[in-house]
């Protein structure tokens, strides 16, 4: 897959597995790629190139529309899936300092609400709101706590879910993007959350620290740890409610957890040759793929490469 493959996104209707990438670092080759898979065989089918790179990826299949975070620029670019052209760029932080320039992250999308929601990596953290219908930011959020980082949704509740490095947990309500609720979640830990994601209907959810060992479940309803997933430092987590499956990349360990839901136990781990990064699911929940990134000693050397694991034979 080459260098600097980062987050997936499948495509159903297309039948096409996504892969975004950051080819190179170097301050004259900053464009992106967006790597084209058939989700069955694995094998390119093509590629999209970007003017800037590529890093977090939202898929509204319904509009074919593919959101991209351009994390170093702080901005998302819009691509149509069908021409694989970029339709807009629409930059979120100010360009004028390039020494402050706040840092996109985590996207994720409220379709029912037409809204595109970007945490801002800073001090001071922010959440940057787009209307997809217009295809332009519209509000700010701020107050959001020391660097925000991973977030989630709950489309029918109208919840989005923000963690941050403060070890916190916060709530907005979709309607207004006001602040329903923050807690911290284990005041006693130092934590830099820096992944979530959510079952919205037992109300829970599972946010990594990268950190430190174990993967929290915690109530939606008042911040409170329920259980404390026995694993080891953790990066990417993803919920699979058509299985009742929880999967937890683990980048230093080069392994990927499969975890039950029901009893927090690891079913089955999955060993990859370097460091697992994103996680993507078929439309089925069958399906299971990771991108798997090189060390800094294998970069350039050895490329990036995505795994598919068929969960019917674990």
């Amino acid at each position: 897959m080459g260098n600097g493959v980062y987050e997936l996104a499948y495509d159903a209707s297309q039948n096409v597995l996504f892969a975004a990438s950051a080819p190179s670092f170097d301050k004259d080759k900053t464009d992106g790629l967006i790597y084209k898979l058939n989700p069955d065989t694995l094998k390119a089918s093509g590629k999209i190139t970007t003017e800037r790179r590529a890093f977090a990826t939202v898929l509204d299949a319904e509009n074919h529309i593919l959101y991209i975070g351009n994390t170093l620029e702080g901005s998302v670019t819009l691509i149509d899936i069908r021409s694989g052209k970029e339709i807009k760029t629409v930059q979120l932080s100010d360009l004028s300092n390039p020494k402050e320039i706040i840092h996109t992250r985590e996207m994720v999308l409220d379709k029912k609400r037409q809204r595109l929601y970007v945490s801002g990596v800073t001090q001071k953290g922010i959440i940057w709101v787009i209307d997809t219908q217009k295809q332009q930011h519209i509000t700010t959020i701020e107050n959001m706590g020391e660097y925000p980082t991973g977030l989630a949704i709950d489309e029918e509740k109208g919840r989005v879910y923000a963690v941050n490095g403060s070890g916190e947990l916060i709530t907005l309500d979709a309607s207004d993007n006001k602040i329903l609720s923050r807690t911290q979640v284990e005041p006693h830990k130092k934590h830099f959350f820096l992944n979530i994601a959510v079952d919205e209907n037992k109300e829970r959810a599972f946010i990594t620290d990268p950190d430190l060992p174990n993967v929290l479940v915690v109530s939606l309803k008042d911040g409170k740890i329920i259980h404390q997933i026995d694993v080891i430092n953790s990066l990417a987590v993803m919920y699979n409610a058509a299985r009742n499956e929880i999967y937890i990349t683990h980048r230093n360990a080069q392994l990927i957890s499969i975890v039950d839901s029901k009893t927090y136990k690891v079913k089955a781990s999955i060993s990859t040759t370097a460091l697992p990064n994103s996680l993507a699911l078929s439309a089925d929940g069958n399906t299971l793929y990771a991108s798997v990134k090189q060390g800094e000693k294998e970069m350039g050397k050895q490329p990036d490469y995505i795994i598919k694991v068929d969960l019917n034979k674990i």
